[in-house]
Formats: C-alpha cells, sequence, structure tokens
C-alpha cells in the first residue's frame, strides 16, 4: 500500500493499477491536530463507545479529505454476519433516519453511486474492497471468523451479480490490514465452524508448537475465497499488514482490548 498525508490525515491506499479509476483509503489511528482520547487520536467507530461528538468531529476531517460531504459517507453497524446493503439513488433519497436504520446489522454495502464513499470499520477483522471495473460497481466488505465462515465475500459478489450483472472475472480486490497468522490464535469452535462451512482451513492454519493452539489466517482465507468465487489470483492485493503487530498505527482489539478505536477502510466512485 501507498501512505500519504491529506489535510493532516494519515491515508492508505491500494497500488493495484485498477484502483487508480476510483478513491481508496484505510484510516490509521492518526491525524495531526492531535485530538487525543483514550481511544487513540483518530477513532472512527461510532459503535465501540467512544463520545460520538468527537467521532464525528473525526469523521467530518475525514470527509474533508476526500473532498465530499458528511453525508456521503456510510458504515454499517457490523454484526459479524452475512448481511449486504446496495446504496442506490432509492436509498439516497430516504431521511438519515431511514439510512442508518437500513445500515444496522449489515457487514457489507455495494454501490454504483460516484461520489459516495462506503467503508467498514476493524479493529483485527478483515477489510476487503471490490471494484467491478467494467461496470462500475465498488464494494466494502467486513470479514472476521463469523463472517468468513458464512462466505460473506461469496454473498457480497452474488449480489454485485444480481443487481448490477457483476462478473467476479472484473473484480479487482484489495484485503487491508488485520490480524496476521500469528497473533490470530483460535478455538476449537473457530476451526470447526469454518471445516463445517466447506472451508478449507488446513492450509491457512498453523499450530504454535509451545502452546498447541490454532492460529488461522483470516486474509488468506478471504483471498481463497474470491479465488473460488472466480477473481483473478493477479486481481487480488493483500497489504499484508498486521494490526496487532502494529497495533501503533492501527486499532487492535487482540492487542489494545475490546474499548479500543476503529480505523475505516473505503472506496469511492470518482
Amino acid at each position: 500500500m501507498r501512505v500519504s498525508d491529506c489535510k493532516d490525515i494519515t491515508l492508505y491506499q491500494f497500488e493495484s493499477p485498477a484502483f487508480e479509476s476510483v478513491t481508496t483509503f484505510v484510516t490509521t489511528r492518526h491525524n495531526h491536530t492531535r485530538t487525543a482520547s483514550a481511544r487513540g487520536d483518530f477513532n472512527l467507530g461510532l459503535y465501540c463507545g467512544d463520545d460520538t461528538t468527537r467521532v464525528e468531529k473525526n469523521l467530518q476531517q475525514l470527509c474533508t479529505a476526500l473532498g465530499i460531504g458528511r453525508s456521503q459517507l456510510f458504515y454499517p453497524r457490523q454484526v459479524h454476519g452475512c448481511k449486504a446493503l446496495v446504496i442506490d439513488a432509492d436509498f439516497m433519497a430516504l431521511p438519515h433516519d431511514e439510512q442508518l436504520k437500513a445500515l444496522d446489522g449489515v457487514d457489507a454495502i455495494i454501490t454504483n453511486v460516484p461520489g459516495v464513499a462506503i467503508a467498514v470499520t476493524t479493529a483485527d477483522c478483515v477489510p476487503i474492497v471490490l471494484y467491478d471495473v467494467a461496470r462500475g460497481v465498488v464494494a466494502t466488505i467486513h470479514a472476521g471468523w463469523r463472517g468468513t465462515a458464512q462466505e460473506i465475500v461469496r454473498y457480497t459478489i452474488n449480489t454485485m451479480n444480481s443487481r448490477f450483472g457483476t462478473q467476479a472475472s472484473d473484480i479487482h480486490a484489495g484485503i487491508g490490514p488485520c490480524i496476521g497468522v500469528e497473533a490470530y490464535e483460535v478455538g476449537d469452535e473457530v476451526i470447526d465452524a469454518m471445516r463445517i462451512a466447506g472451508i478449507d482451513v488446513d492450509s491457512t492454519t498453523i499450530r504454535n508448537k509451545t502452546t498447541q493452539k490454532m492460529h488461522i489466517d483470516l486474509a488468506a482465507t478471504n483471498a481463497d475465497q474470491l479465488l473460488r468465487c472466480g477473481v483473478d489470483l493477479m486481481n487480488i492485493e493483500v497489504c499484508g499488514i498486521c494490526t496487532y503487530r502494529n497495533c501503533a498505527d492501527f486499532y487492535s482489539v487482540r492487542a489494545l482490548g475490546n474499548e479500543t478505536g476503529r480505523f475505516l477502510t473505503g472506496v469511492m466512485l470518482k
């Protein structure tokens, strides 16, 4: 990923040439105004217990950096499920409270509306950006282990296909910062859930020789799901940044605790 400072905010962006036609962004824990709270300098999570006034101020700063109004940035209240919401002209015409209701309980957003930024919040889970270069459709996905076990990637691509005619071969994908396999120790219930879902965990898990606990590579598991859906390997960009090891720059529940903030990974059609 490439890094840039834009209007006092540090942003990461995917480097694939296909993404030059859209605006991608990954925020960090930092801005340069240093309006710090206990959750860090630049928490953008409205649903993690932080002061909403402070979070909204941060969100407005992000929107300014993106060149949009606050009403043009959307992200869901995620529930580790497998539901995708399409943001279209009808959604944009809804009153604000109805928009928020529609975003409640969603873990993926899809849009074909230019100038609308869609994102997901994470602090260890896998954030994924999809871009259908043929039809001008983008999506953002939040994939924790539960969403991964429910194959939220496949569900989102199927929704893009049914609503817009998206073909997997036209999709470019970016997998953002998330917890790495070395840090992501999981219980047997996680491995069992993956196996029941038919996911090949043998190639994406390792056993810690000291603790004998299993570790799973969530980024690799979701990349494999993209491949199985028909996305070309050359069209998948995996940033490889571990949030746990880089918790000074990215929020990480495993490293910082459940009350930590959230960063955004998003995309916008120009």
